[in-house]
């Protein structure tokens, strides 16, 4: 799975989970894009939206990820990084 692939993936995501300010904003369009990193205390992402992210990941990637592998991560980017990281760990590259 590709970067880009798992930046959709997480977008994706928290428009479903309606993290305010984020569906159709520039933050949402320039992440997908990997334009830029976004901060995750710049959204009110709580503990549902969380959990949906979470979920999305597993569905659609395919590897395991739980609320609370996500309490020291700042950035979406961070969460694309450790997506990834497992995602490449399964793989067994």
């Amino acid at each position: 799975m590709t970067e880009a692939e798992i930046r959709q993936v997480i977008s994706d995501a928290l428009v479903y989970a309606a993290v305010p300010l984020f569906a159709e904003s520039a933050e949402q369009s320039d992440f997908v894009a990997g334009r830029r990193d976004v901060r995750l205390d710049e959204f009110e992402i709580d503990s549902l939206a969380t959990m949906e992210l979470c979920i999305a990941i597993e569905l659609n990637l395919g590897v395991e990820i739980v609320p609370g592998d996500l309490t020291e991560i700042a950035t979406l980017g961070d969460i694309v990084a450790l997506a990834q990281g497992r995602v490449n760990v399964e793989a067994g590259q």
